[in-house]
Order: structure tokens, then sequence, then C-alpha cells
């Protein structure tokens, strides 16, 4: 990449990524905007700040290496490539029996979860921990975490998970809502109190 002084314009977002191939100023406006966007998505899926901080700088590492072959024109298809990268950099380090221990031990320190994510998340106000909530969503597939995800964490639109994912936005709102189904009845499988097999106490027997 070359060094450039000048700020570029914002007004043209494909000139900006096309600049970003080989300009530094560039790349580094595309950063700026979407690092954030990144973070606070490797954030709610890894939940460590310093996992996330790592990750991050991986997936922009390997933004920086690749894009000069990026085959994209515009800002979209930047977004798109970019939480593709993103998503598979974060699967692939959940994959690992140890790392996903690692996130319900860390969500546990947080305690409830908000009235605002519940509601769009779960449709609910009903006061769950942020560890039941991972914990349900580790038991679905990758995909449906993926999709979850995207769209709950990252605040993608279902057209952009498409674009992402590679596939219809009709096939993503559909999936996604089998999906959430799933992950509801998970939560409600982990926070509902089991009641002991009938002809069984909780006091064991006693002598008579």
């Amino acid at each position: 990449m070359t060094d450039s002084h000048q700020p570029h314009s914002t007004d043209s977002r494909g000139d900006l990524v096309e600049a970003a191939r080989t300009d530094r100023t560039a790349f580094g406006e595309l950063f700026d905007q979407f690092y954030p966007l990144v973070f606070a998505y490797c954030s709610r899926r890894l939940v460590v700040r310093a996992v996330a901080e790592d990750i991050a700088s991986e997936i922009f590492l390997k933004v920086a290496v690749g894009i000069r072959e990026f085959p994209g024109l515009c800002v979209e298809d930047f977004r798109r490539w970019l939480f593709r990268i993103a998503t598979n950099e974060i699967n692939a380090h959940l994959r690992q029996t140890v790392r996903r221990r690692e996130l319900l031990e860390a969500a546990a320190r947080m305690g409830k979860i908000n009235a605002t994510v519940s509601t769009s998340l779960l449709d609910s106000q009903t006061l769950v921990e942020w560890k039941d909530l991972y914990k349900a969503l580790n038991n679905l597939s990758e995909r449906e975490q993926t999709i979850i995800s995207l769209r709950f964490f990252a605040g993608l639109k279902h057209e952009q998970i498409a674009e992402v994912l590679e596939v219809k936005s009709g096939t993503v709102r559909v999936a996604l809502s089998r999906s959430l189904d799933k992950l509801r009845d998970r939560l409600l499988e982990s926070t509902t109190p089991q009641r002991p097999a009938a002809g069984s106490s909780g006091g064991g027997h006693r002598n008579a």
C-alpha cells in the first residue's frame, strides 16, 4: 500500500474501496468505519474483551492482506466480504471446547440480560442469565448460531446476511425464525426447574 496525506472523499464509497487496495489512508478510512461494527460483533460472540480484540485484529490482518485481490466494487461488497471473514474467524475460534467453556465462564459474570436485548432477541422481557443464553446458543448448529449472531449481534439486515452466507434472503428469514424458536426452546429447557420423576422424593427413603 502507498501512503497518502489527503483524506479521500466519502461521497463515492466505491472510489474509497478501490483506493483502499493500494492506499493506506483509504484503507484506514474503511478500518475506522468498520472496526467498531466488527469489534462489537466479536465481543458479543466471544464475550471476553481480550479475545474479541485478538480476533478482530486477525480479521483486519486478513482483510489487509487480501484486499488487493478483493473482487468487490462498493462498500456493500466490502461489508459482505468483511463479515464473511469475521464469521469464519469467530466460528473457528469457538470450535474448541475449551474456548466455549471460557466463554460460558465469562458470560456467568455478566449477570442478567437487559430488557432491550431480551425483547429483540428472545421476544420476551423475562430476566435471563447471559450464561443460560450462551449455553442455549451453543446447543444450536454453527449455521444457526451464525444467522442469529449476524442479525442480533452484528445488526445486519436479512438481505445482508444472505449476501454474507451466499443464500437467498427468503432462506435467511425462514432459517432465522426456526433458529430463534430452537433457541427459545433450549433456553426454556435450561431455565425450567426439573420435576423429580414419579415415585421419587428429594429427601430419599427413610427407614421405618
